[in-house]
């Protein structure tokens, strides 16, 4: 069962009937920037709800932290409670690993806005380990949240960046909006491969065919869990916390990656987990993991979400998100992955989207923060 923070569950009392009443403005970054510490260093217990079997972190639970630290960065730029807005988390975007989570260190969350549009913004969190006297940059985490009132999308406050670093994380912010719409459009549920992608895929069926390769067929990686959803896990619109069904899909995509490799997985990067629609306290989920791409010590599990109805047996896709992994030997030296292949067109499309997203995700790992 998820120990889903209280600040997630209860909001703040508010006085609704001037909500609407209160005209938009333009915000600055600081005006609803946010730390949160987490001493590990000092706080045993803390850290025991944190560790796993490793002596690392769980990532699985951080995911869960920042989460709900970047809804409260979004409630507090809308002003969301104050104007009777619903913030919802569209996506998390982007989490990538850029150093060591050590148990044993306190790390730091800095969570601010770093671009608006209409009606949705993206929050960035800056997460650092302390060494010595000074914080170190170890991860980053962008995620996509969506104002809505009766269901319907409304405008949000402007944000003014002032300094030329606020300035640069808003064109990043920007940048990346577009990128997010690219992706979308060149789906292969929408479009066919190119003629160089076909060709690769091609290419490499006759490479299976004629024995030619050896690996593992895509099918022997797919890994499920299915849970119920509980009112534990609930957020503050009474369904289930977004960071739940992160650190669900990360755990089983981690395990899927230990299974596959038999060797410690290491985490590199989440990209573009989507929420579809919200999950229902009640409702029966199974979460769906499958190793997409592999190449030389790095492979990409994608983990699809269903929410299911019992007496129907219908089910209806709610979450897809994607990890990338490496694996370590017990020196913590990263070792060769074996490969991974497709043996249907279906499998063939996520392959050739795995690779796609893997590229692209090199790419984006070069940005700052």
């Amino acid at each position: 069962m998820s120990e889903i923070p209280v600040e997630a569950q209860v909001p703040p009392s508010t006085n609704f009937s001037e909500a609407v009443k209160k005209p938009l403005q333009a915000c600055n970054t600081a005006d609803s920037a946010y730390e949160k510490l987490l001493p590990f260093s000092t706080d045993l217990e803390l850290r025991e709800r944190y560790i796993n079997f490793f002596g690392g972190l769980r990532l699985g639970k951080l995911l869960e932290d920042l989460d709900l630290i970047a809804g409260q960065v979004a409630y507090k730029h809308t002003e969301g409670w104050e104007r009777g807005l619903t913030i919802v988390t569209a996506a998390c975007d982007r989490i990538d690993l850029l150093g060591e989570l050590r148990s044993d260190r306190d790390l730091q969350l800095l969570s601010s806005i770093n671009w608006v549009g209409r009606s949705s913004l993206e929050v960035g969190v800056r997460i650092s380990a302390r060494k010595g006297k000074s914080w170190q940059r170890v991860a980053r985490a962008y995620f996509i949240m969506v104002a809505r009132r009766a269901g319907k999308a409304e405008q949000v406050n402007k944000l003014e960046p002032s300094s030329s670093e606020e300035k640069r994380r808003f064109q990043e912010g920007e940048q990346r909006q577009l990128q997010r719409r690219a992706i979308v459009q060149t789906s292969y549920l929408h479009n066919t491969p190119t003629a160089e992608e076909s060709r690769v895929l091609h290419d490499l069926f006759l490479r299976i065919k004629n024995n030619e390769i050896v690996g593992t067929a895509m099918q022997k990686s797919v890994r499920q869990s299915t849970l119920l959803m509980h009112p534990q896990s609930r957020n503050v619109h009474n369904n289930i916390f977004g960071g739940y069904l992160m650190r669900e899909a990360f755990e089983l995509a981690w395990n899927i990656t230990y299974l596959f490799c038999r060797k410690k997985p290491q985490f590199v990067s989440m990209d573009h987990m989507y929420f579809y629609k919200p999950v229902e306290i009640g409702s029966i989920i199974s979460f769906t993991g499958t190793v997409i791409y592999t190449v030389d010590k790095s492979l990409m599990v994608e983990v699809v979400t269903e929410v299911i109805w019992p007496k129907t047996g219908e089910t209806q896709v709610t979450n897809i998100c994607y990890f990338t992994f490496n694996t370590l030997d017990d020196s913590g030296i990263p070792q060769k992955v074996p490969l991974i292949l497709p043996h249907s067109y279906e499998e063939g499309l996520k392959y050739l989207d795995g690779a796609k997203r893997f590229k692209l995700g090199e790419k984006k790992r070069n940005y700052s923060c």
